[in-house]
């Protein structure tokens, strides 16, 4: 009796080994590309994102967020970097990534969304014609949240009409925004975020177009004199996309887990970023003397009329679906 007794806790603990060694193999390491900087709000709120996860899965996904220098590759090509699995989450600023996926980018079209209300409106219509182009390229949308609108800033002669435009350079985010600076008669230039102070510096810019959230996040506030507000559009969506391989690969409860953080997560950092906006504007404004201008409504309709005929333009110029998605979103809104 003894003897089966002893081959029967063996038995029970030779069973125990494989069951450890699982739950040893679920665990997963994920890493997490951010473009902006170490210490900018966004990348701290994506390790605070992280960390939730962490907590919630019980370790069992563990995700690294590397911002911007520690991949060999462009915030422009996080689309294919992410569904190469060369990172399993990536963070794909919609201006950004317009060349990979140009339906993705639809909000910011100039002067045609403008606020967060706009844009929580229009997002089903957005994620109809954006995803199936992202799971084309192996990644998913697993949230996304919203910058500040987007708005100009810049020094030397400050812009505050139209007729200010003509003959300057600004640093733009995405193609759209090219096509309204050459349409009010100036140019643009395209930087990463690292060439923009010195571009400034040195006058090969007069500007860029960001939120006052970013000016202090990057702390270009060391050279902005003016700021030119007429909401030119929503900044986003800023999408966080995870490579559907590795997400499909999760055991359940993890991805249940993930699912549900990434549900609060992006309303969430939207909220922070717009309050930080409020607050950053002031501090420009009493701080560092930054020149906030507001135009006159008369002024942005100016804008809006001169941007129209391009709206549906943009749209020709992406096939049917494209066409589709810009007259949908102009029946959502009234425009």
């Amino acid at each position: 009796m003894s003897l089966l007794r002893r081959m029967a806790c063996l038995l029970v603990s030779l069973a125990a080994l494989p069951v450890a060694n699982l739950a040893q193999a679920q665990v997963q390491q994920w890493d997490m590309f951010a473009f902006p900087g170490a210490t900018h709000p966004i990348t701290l709120r994506l390790k605070e994102f992280a960390d939730e996860v962490r907590k919630r899965t019980n370790g069992q996904l563990n995700i690294t967020v590397r911002p911007a220098g520690e991949f060999p590759f462009k915030a422009n090509e996080v689309v294919r970097a992410t569904g190469l699995g060369q990172v399993q989450l990536g963070e794909g600023y919609s201006g950004f990534i317009s060349g990979a996926v140009p339906l993705a980018s639809v909000a910011n079209l100039p002067f045609l969304v403008r606020t967060t209300d706009e844009l929580n409106r229009i997002w089903p219509i957005i994620q109809k014609y954006a995803e199936p182009e992202f799971q084309k390229a192996g990644v998913k949308t697993l949230f996304y949240f919203e910058w500040p609108q987007q708005n100009l800033y810049g020094r030397g002669a400050q812009v505050k009409r139209l007729e200010d435009f003509a003959g300057r350079k600004f640093r733009t985010t995405d193609g759209k925004q090219n096509e309204m600076l050459k349409r009010l008669g100036a140019a643009s230039v395209s930087l990463t975020l690292a060439e923009v102070p010195v571009a400034v510096e040195r006058g090969v810019v007069d500007g860029f177009i960001t939120a006052g959230f970013n000016v202090m996040g990057a702390k270009w506030y060391e050279f902005v004199k003016w700021a030119y507000m007429p909401n030119i559009h929503v900044g986003g969506p800023d999408y966080v996309l995870v490579n559907l391989a590795a997400y499909n690969k999760l055991a359940p409860p993890v991805r249940a887990a993930l699912d549900a953080v990434a549900a609060e997560w992006g309303p969430r950092m939207t909220r922070q970023n717009a309050a930080d906006e409020l607050r950053d504007l002031e501090t420009l404004r009493t701080k560092h003397g930054v020149d906030i201008f507001t135009p006159p409504r008369e002024e942005v309709d100016k804008l809006v009329e001169r941007m129209r005929p391009y709206w549906s333009a943009w749209g020709d110029e992406h096939g049917a679906n494209g066409a589709a998605l810009v007259r949908e979103v102009r029946a959502a809104l009234g425009r």
